[in-house]
């Protein structure tokens, strides 16, 4: 799996607006200011939403349970997010598998919308997650703080075993560092 460039993250966006799959481009706007993986993004509840930040509470991982900050970006998408909704969930209206998993179906139309564009089958809406690291990465944001945010297990020994994680103001300021 590869990151896609910010500029074609951009164009995804774009192009879920002007098919005029408001859900779709909801979880796009959603990933690209957050990290979360889809299927967080996608079982995310209104009352997971707590202001200016929101609690993962059923990550695939222990570490992945975490609070992320709202990017100013996404604060008008989310408080409508949030005043819309129509089932308890931030976006509303997706149905569960078999599995409960509720991030199939808009997953299936993330990846025929990104073949339309002309994008091969390795970038999936995973490598947004990857596109936000790289950013991240790239304006010098230290590792540990990124694995917060994203939720990332930390291996060693001083911040893995001993530090209780970042506050939310500092993984705001890294966040405040995502640029598209």
């Amino acid at each position: 799996r590869q990151p896609f460039e910010p500029g074609e993250v951009v164009k995804l966006l774009d192009a879920a607006m002007a098919r005029g799959d408001d859900q779709l481009a909801d979880l796009i706007r959603l990933g690209m200011w957050t990290g979360c993986r889809i299927e967080e993004l996608c079982a995310l509840k209104v009352e997971q939403v707590k202001g200016d930040y929101f609690a993962v509470e059923d990550a695939k991982t222990k570490a992945g349970w975490r609070d992320v900050p709202i990017h100013s970006e996404l604060r008008q998408a989310m408080a409508r997010l949030v005043d819309q909704s129509k089932d308890g969930c931030v976006l509303s209206g997706l149905t569960v598998n078999k599995y409960g998993d509720r991030s199939n179906g808009i997953g299936k139309r993330f990846g025929r919308l990104k073949a339309s564009l002309g994008f091969g089958p390795h970038p999936v809406f995973h490598s947004i997650r990857k596109t936000v690291v790289t950013i991240l990465e790239n304006a010098s944001v230290p590792e540990n703080i990124v694995a917060d945010i994203v939720g990332h297990e930390k291996t060693t020994m001083t911040y893995g075993l001993y530090s209780g994680g970042v506050s939310l103001a500092v993984k705001r300021d890294a966040l405040d560092k995502l640029a598209y």
